[in-house]
């Protein structure tokens, strides 16, 4: 990759943003279908394999510890990995353009990590741990290579006037995906099974993983071009500015400082206790955690989602992004309590639809505010590595205290550490969406 050094342009001066010429449906689903592989990708290995492997091909009575100890290390370098691929591509001149090129790299790699963790369970189990744990490191190395420069592709070709529906077709990819995800990963996989039908189902659900990924990444790059970015049109670059671009005061861009604090809250709430759904159903509710969380929580959840993903973007564009954060927020918040005092698999249904309706929006307008509140800069890929990274510095967080939590409290009466769980996730909605009352520039 080549990196421009134009003597003569200082460095601090910004380039402005060319506004992109308005785009069509069909575009706009061609921008989008690589997140349903990515979320497709993630779901399924982040809700239902990687939390089955544990708790079946260790010791149990650890699984929430192992679980922590398994993810925590290739969260952590994702946080890195997302914002730093993300500002770099923004100084790129492939010929395929600025974010095409991370995406093929990326995902050579990504398939290289998925393949080798379909055979792991094969290996001594007393290294199982550190294998889990360096191949997910592998994992969200590879991924992260290929979808935070992606992230800028809205910013960098529709206008802002469509962004709202273009952000509320990503939400319907983002939640098809994870849908599907979850449902073909819990119909594959189920720790009950015996020991070797076990890893057979491992070994298959990870490989389908990987044709998924090839399949719709080469589609989207095949219909999504891009312009290159000509040499000498960037700031002179250098690695020290480049760095402290990260850390930019709040006083310079407040909004987009508030809407990166809110992000985070959000995120917190739900990767506090999204790894220990599965266990949640199991402990709590009885019932075979991959065939419930799998097959029937997470589709609930998201088929509710769908139909307020796409109206809260169209609502957005004209009736305003807060508005709609404020009530998918509160509405989050509240269904968090139903999963304290009402636990059953019913009423768990039941809290899955209502928390898809004020997701499902949430997810949708979000990115929408985002990309509103970025800088006038031609520079998109960093501050959106940014955004990206408050979603996964909440999964170092989130898993952390969450894993403590239950294992600290694995022997309390009334499954007391999940009620503490779920206490925590509501404050993190009730917080992350009071704030973004702070949010000036965007009505």
């Amino acid at each position: 990759m080549e990196i421009p050094r134009q003597p003569g342009i200082d460095a601090e001066v910004a380039i402005p943003a060319i506004e992109p010429r308005p785009v069509s449906i069909f575009e706009q689903i061609n921008i989008n279908i690589f997140w349903l592989a990515n979320q497709f990708h993630w779901n399924a290995i982040m809700a239902v394999i990687l939390p089955s492997m544990v708790a079946k091909l260790l010791d149990p009575a650890l699984k929430d510890l192992n679980l922590t100890l398994v993810v925590v290390w290739g969260t952590l370098v994702a946080t890195v990995v997302n914002p730093l691929t993300g500002a770099i591509s923004d100084y790129a001149t492939f010929r395929m353009g600025r974010r095409r090129p991370f995406m093929i790299v990326g995902t050579i790699f990504n398939i290289i990590a998925l393949v080798a963790f379909a055979f792991s369970p094969a290996i001594n189990p007393s290294l199982l741990i550190p294998t889990f744990a360096l191949l997910f490191v592998l994992l969200q190395l590879s991924n992260n290579v290929a979808n935070s420069p992606w992230s800028a592709i809205i910013a960098d070709k529709v206008p802002t006037r469509q962004r709202g529906v273009t952000a509320g077709i990503n939400g319907i990819c983002l939640l098809l995906g994870t849908a599907l995800g979850s449902v073909v990963a819990g119909l594959i996989v189920n720790k009950k099974d015996p020991l070797d039908v076990y890893k057979q189902d491992i070994t298959w659900i990870f490989l389908l993983i990987a044709v998924v990924q090839i399949a719709l990444v080469i589609y989207t790059i095949l219909t999504v071009k891009e312009t290159p970015l000509a040499p000498g049109t960037r700031e002179r670059f250098g690695f020290g500015t480049f760095v402290r671009g990260f850390f930019f005061k709040p006083s310079r861009y407040p909004d987009l400082w508030w809407v990166l604090l809110t992000r985070l809250l959000m995120q917190m709430g739900i990767w506090t206790i999204f790894y220990f759904l599965q266990y949640y159903a199991d402990d709590v509710l009885k019932v075979s955690g991959e065939q419930f969380i799998g097959g029937a929580f997470l589709p609930v959840l998201l088929v509710a989602s769908l139909p307020t993903s796409l109206l809260a973007g169209w609502a957005s564009d004209h009736w305003g992004r807060k508005g709609m954060i404020y009530l998918s927020g509160f509405v989050m918040a509240l269904v968090c309590l139903i999963f304290i005092f009402f636990q059953s698999p019913l009423m768990a249904l039941i809290a899955a639809a209502l928390f898809g309706i004020g997701y499902g929006a949430n997810s949708s307008v979000d990115w929408a505010l985002a990309t509103d509140t970025l800088p006038p800069t031609d520079e998109a890929g960093k501050f959106l590595g940014l955004w990206s990274a408050m979603g996964i510095l909440p999964q170092v967080i989130g898993i952390c205290i969450g894993g403590i939590l239950l294992q600290m409290l694995h022997n309390t009466p009334n499954n007391f550490g999940y009620t503490i769980l779920f206490l925590v996730t509501t404050i993190y909605f009730a917080f992350g969406t009071i704030l973004i009352y702070q949010v000036k520039g965007v009505k």
